[in-house]
């Protein structure tokens, strides 16, 4: 998935978007996670120019204050530690699958998870993530 495609992203999106243009930069794909707890964004986008890590947060402790879009970029010869693992059970009694996805890099840090109960939208774009981050990595 894109930044286009994120129903969570918000106000955020334009953000995003603005500077993956200033940048001149190709989008690959990206994923997005949300903390439950408060709202806050972090964001990942593969590029053609490397590895995006985005945090959105309240700029202070008010969280109906303004907040702030934060990134870095890793360039893909820096990335770390990338591997996909994956689990899966099949249930004899019911033919169901049970999976859970995980992307994992040590730099920068990057634990995703997606599992049969998120969803299947949920494993389709963690793992389009994940290609296009292993197919780029070095």
């Amino acid at each position: 998935m894109k930044i286009g495609e994120w129903d969570n992203l918000g106000r955020a999106r334009a953000l995003l978007q603005r500077q993956l243009g200033d940048l001149n930069a190709s989008e690959y794909a990206a994923h997005v996670a949300v903390n439950p707890d408060n709202g806050r964004l972090r964001i990942f986008v593969a590029t053609d120019v490397g590895l995006l890590d985005y945090q959105y947060s309240p700029v202070g402790a008010d969280p109906e204050g303004p907040w702030i879009l934060r990134g870095l970029l890793v360039r893909w010869g820096s990335v770390r530690g990338l591997r996909l693992q994956t689990d899966a059970q099949l249930d004899e009694a019911t033919d169901a699958v049970q999976a859970i996805w995980r992307l994992v890099a040590e730099e920068p840090k990057v634990e995703l998870t997606a599992t049969t109960d998120t969803g299947q939208q949920s494993i389709e774009a963690l793992l389009a993530f994940a290609r296009a981050c292993l197919q780029h990595a070095g």
